[in-house]
This record gives C-alpha cells, structure tokens and sequence, in this order.
C-alpha cells in the first residue's frame, strides 16, 4: 500500500510540480480574465474601436502594454486610455513622464504601441482602449469587405471570455455575410436585422489570432473613398468555402480521433474489471482457519528477526534493516559481539557464523575473527570487484533469509490479490489519462470527473474485499502472524508495561532485534532507561549500542551509516523504515490575409 501511495504521490507531485513552474514568475503572475471589443463601422469605412481587457494581477506590476498592428490600413487615431477599477472608471493622461496613471504611444509605419503605468498588486483591472481605425473597409465594385484580425497573434497570456461585436451604420442587411478563423470552438452570430456580427470564444490561446470576413453591399459603406475596381466577392465565398471545408473536415478528424482513445479507454477498462470478476470467480482462493485475534504477546517470536519481517510483510526477500536486528540477534544470543574500537565498531565472531553474510564478512573482510564497520565501507568503495562481492553476497543472504516462507504465506491468494492490487493501480491511472485527454479536447469535464472518480473507487473496493476475504497466510502461517502481531502489538504499547515484572534486561536483550524490524525501537529504549537502572544498562551486550550520539545504529559511523549505506550505493537492497457549414457565420482555421495579425499584448 505504501508503494501505491507513493506512486501516486510522485505523479502528482510531478504534475504539480509543471504547473508551478510553467505559471509562476519570478515578479508575479497574471491571467486576461475577460477580453470585450466593439468595433462600429461608420459610413465612411472607418471603425471607431472600444476594446475592455480584464487582467487578474498576483504580484507587483508597473502596467501593461498593448500593440494595434495597423499594417494594411490608413493609421489610427491618438488612443484614449481609461481604468476601471471595479469601483470608479477614469480617464489616463498621454504624456512620456512614465509616471503612474499615464500611457504613451509610439508609432511606426505599420504598428502603434500604447504603454500604459498603472501599479497593480494582487487585483483585478479592466483597462479600456478606444480609437479609430482609418481605413479598414474596402468598397469593390460587387461588395464591400471587411478582412481584420480583430485579435492578433502578439500576446503573451491566453485570453478568456471572448467576445468581439462588430456594428455596421445600418439595419436589415440582408445580403450580410460573414466568417470567422480562429480556435474551431468559436461561435459566429450573424444578425441581419441588426446589422451586426457577435463572436464568442471561450479562450484565444497565446500567439493565436482570430479573424474575421465580412461581406456586405457598398451602400452599407457609400461613403467608402477606399474603393478598388474589380469584383471580389466570388473569390472570397470560394476561399470560405474551402476553409470550411477543411474546418469541418478538422472537427471530424478532432472528434473521432477523441472517440476512438476514449472507446478504446474504456474497453481496456471494461476489459480489466470483468477478466478480474471471471478469474476470481473461477479461483476464489484457499480458505484457511482465522485464529482468535490475540493482543499482546510476551514470546519472543519462533523466527529469526529477518522471517518474521518477511513474513508479516508478505516479502520474497530480507532487507538490509533485518540484516542489522540479524546481527544484533547474534550478540544477544551470545554468539557474536561488538564493541567500540576507536571511532569505528568491531564486529567479532565468538562462535563460527552460521549466517552465511556474516561468515562472508569476518573471513573475506577480516582476519577470519573479526571485522571492522571501517573495513567494510573500505572494500565496498574500493574496487569493484570487491564491492560485486559484497553486493553479491547480500542479495544471496536476502533471499535465502526468506526460505521456506511458503510454509507461512499462501502464494497463491497473494498472487490473486496482487492481482486486485495491480488493478486498483493501473484503471486509476487510464481515467487519469482519459480525463487528460477530454481536457485536450475541450470537453465537459466536472461528470466525467465524477465518474471516473467512482469507477476508481470501485477498483479500490475491489482490492479492500479481496484482502479482507482473501487472507496472505496457510493455516500456520495465520497462527504464527497472528503471535508476530501480538508481539509487535506489545513493543508498540510497551509505556503501558511494566517491563521488569515481564522479565529481566536479558530477556529484553532478546526482543530489542524485532523492536528494530517492526520500527519501534526508540520506544522500546525510552521504556528501557525508565525501567531498568543505568548500571543494568552499561552491562548489556546489546542495549548500549542503541543509546546516545555514538549508538552503534545511529552515528555517522555506525552500522547503518557505515555497512547498509554502502549495501545501498553498490546497488543492493535499501534498508526500510518506519463550426456551422455553409454560407455565412461559421468558426473555420486557416486566414483569409486580415490587417491586424500582430496585434497583441502583455503586462510588465
């Protein structure tokens, strides 16, 4: 369980991770909440423009900027600049001071720059540009056109909530056509009767333009002087058409391309879900008899302190933390010894090792008696055929350490609910791409979520009644647990036990290895200075190298620091722990040459 877990939590810390960092800057960050422009042709081809731009600052900014690309028409009109604050609107000064509540223009041949000072902190702000863009429609001798980037590729933030209204000088227009290019999630109302075309976009993502074409007679326009003397209109209904065309052709490919991931999402799902119900309900598992629950248990396990890890984890191998409670086994039984020689620890074979490890070491590292903490980390950063060895050799200790754990675990029902385990790792993780993919594409997101979320509890349930219906162990196996549990029950719970009444330092010696295996020996040891004299203590064989700076387990030069650290940098086993198609009004790709493309913005 705590594998998963931590799978998951490093998926998500990834992705949280990206998302801080591909958002956040160092001064701040800011988003374009609401972006409104209205643009009213007047009779003589010009276009008074109103564009309202909400940005939702956090952080410090000195103001904003924004750049009319007016390549392609007669130039604009000096900008007004107004503020809104939520609460009052005012009007901003042009001048060059770059003092706040202040903007200035700088103009080119083909581009105007508004720069606008304004300090925002963490607020929201709508900044309002108005000005005329001279110029902008062309009378040809069968229609007038309008063909303008209204949104340019120029800016730096996606812009959301878009909505951009163009008004003609006149009403009941009945030849009026129009279309717009940009995000094929766009909506293009084409009104007639008012004389008016309205776009809507949920988000203009950055660098992204959006265009529109507009037919309509040159009575609309009658005042027009930008007259060219050639029809036009042909032309252009048959370029709009291709690119509906192909923004049609676009959104097919978009959403069978989106059906067939999802379909084949769910199918594997589906799949998993019912090959797990078959195969269960072929192979329920071995049935084994459950021992009444016992609560604390003062016997010493019947296994050495490595099995009985093993066997309450359900492992196929012992770690180099059962290696370390092994050792301390060995000196507790009288069979090996350690003391503190200098700053390194001696290790010291009172009796030949029966644990092959520990043979390898005091006569492949040491003199054949002993062997030194030093000496050891020595040949595992020396060379490398030495640290092979060493690596070598505790891969073969861990797996012998768990033989014959077949006797205690039923491998059978532990495969059947690995198997459930399995699932209830790989089905969250196929929503999770599949919710990803949706997001892609736009879609509706707040049910699918929540179903997804219920189908990958679901397989979480699976797995809770696959292991509570399907137990790890034979029927010895459920007796033996069922004792180590007790007995780990009892080293946790040890501040509510009077420890002398259970038995003398010697016995205690005994148990302080499993203490170390099941992770609680820091209590074992706070009980055992409470319980116990200091003299009783400095006369243990065992007690003292768990207990101050110089602990054999926890200094930097100690067993764990000095021996499973180079274990682990050799390449062994960590030690553990506790559109609309048609004529008019369609959303297509593509671009039909529209002034304005560089348009855009920013904040600074």
């Amino acid at each position: 369980m705590k594998k998963i877990w931590g799978i998951w939590s490093l998926v998500f810390g990834l992705l949280l991770m990206f998302t801080m960092t591909s958002t956040v800057k160092a001064d701040g960050d800011y988003q374009i909440e609401k972006y409104n422009a209205t643009a009213d042709v007047q009779k003589n081809g010009d276009i008074d423009l109103t564009q309202k731009i909400t940005y939702q600052f956090d952080g410090n900014f000195k103001g904003v900027y924004y750049n009319q690309d007016i390549a392609g028409i007669n130039g604009i009109t000096l900008p007004e600049v107004y503020l809104d604050d939520g609460y009052t609107t005012k009007q901003l000064t042009q001048n060059n001071s770059g003092l706040n509540n202040s903007f200035k223009v700088d103009k080119t041949a083909n581009k105007v720059n508004i720069k606008v000072y304004h300090s925002a902190s963490t607020e929201k702000l709508t900044y309002i540009y108005k000005y005329h863009l001279l110029g902008a429609i062309t009378n040809y001798t069968d229609t007038a056109r309008l063909n303008w980037k209204i949104i340019g590729d120029g800016w730096q933030k996606d812009l959301h909530n878009v909505v951009l209204k163009v008004n003609l000088p006149q009403k009941n227009i009945s030849k009026l056509q129009a279309w717009t290019h940009g995000p094929l999630d766009g909506y293009t109302k084409v009104d007639r009767k008012d004389g008016s075309v309205k776009m809507t976009i949920e988000t203009v993502p950055e660098g992204r333009f959006v265009e529109t074409e507009m037919l309509f007679p040159t009575t609309v326009t009658a005042d027009n002087p930008k007259i060219v003397n050639k029809k036009i209109k042909q032309k252009v209904l048959n370029h709009e058409k291709q690119l509906v065309l192909d923004a049609n052709a676009s959104r097919e490919r978009k959403k069978w391309i989106y059906i067939i991931l999802m379909t084949f999402g769910y199918l594997v799902v589906a799949g998993i879900f019912i090959a797990r119900l078959i195969s269960i309900k072929k192979n329920s598992g071995n049935k084994h008899f459950h021992p009444t629950p016992l609560y604390h248990f003062f016997d010493e396990p019947k296994f050495l302190p490595s099995m009985a890890k093993v066997i309450l984890d359900r492992s196929d191998k012992a770690d180099s933390l059962s290696l370390t409670a092994d050792l301390l086994y060995e000196v507790g039984k009288r069979r090996m010894a350690i003391r503190k020689v200098k700053k390194t620890y001696e290790i010291t074979a009172l009796v030949p090792p029966t644990n092959p490890f520990f043979k390898f070491l005091i006569e492949n590292i040491g003199d054949g008696k002993k062997v030194t903490l030093k000496q050891i980390k020595t040949a595992a950063k020396g060379y490398h055929t030495a640290k092979n060895d060493i690596v070598q050799n505790f891969e073969t200790w861990s797996k012998d350490a768990a033989k014959g754990r077949e006797k205690y675990l039923d491998l059978e029902n532990m495969r059947i609910v690995d198997n459930f385990r399995l699932t209830a790792i790989v089905i969250p993780g196929i929503l999770f791409l599949m919710f990803i993919i949706a997001a892609i594409f736009g879609k509706k997101l707040l049910v699918l979520g929540i179903v997804y979320v219920i189908i990958a509890i679901l397989s979480w349930v699976m797995l809770w009644i696959a292991k509570r219906k399907i137990t790890p162990y034979t029927d010895l196996g459920e007796q033996e647990v069922n004792e180590i549990k007790a007995f780990k029950r009892m080293l946790s719970d040890i501040d509510d036990i009077k420890m002398a009444e259970v038995g003398d330092l010697i016995l205690w010696e005994q148990f302080l290895p499993y203490a170390v295996v099941f992770g609680v020996s820091d209590k074992v040891i706070k009980a055992l200075k409470v319980n116990f004299t200091t003299e009783q203590i400095n006369d243990s064989m065992i007690v003292p190298y768990y207990i101050g700076a110089t602990s054999f387990l926890g200094s930097k030069n100690g067993f764990e620091s000095a021996f499973i650290g180079a274990i682990s940098a050799g390449g062994g086993i960590a030690g553990s722990s506790s559109s609309v198609s048609g004529g008019s009004g369609g959303f297509s790709g593509g671009s039909s040459g529209g002034f304005g493309g560089g348009s855009g913005g920013g904040a600074f």
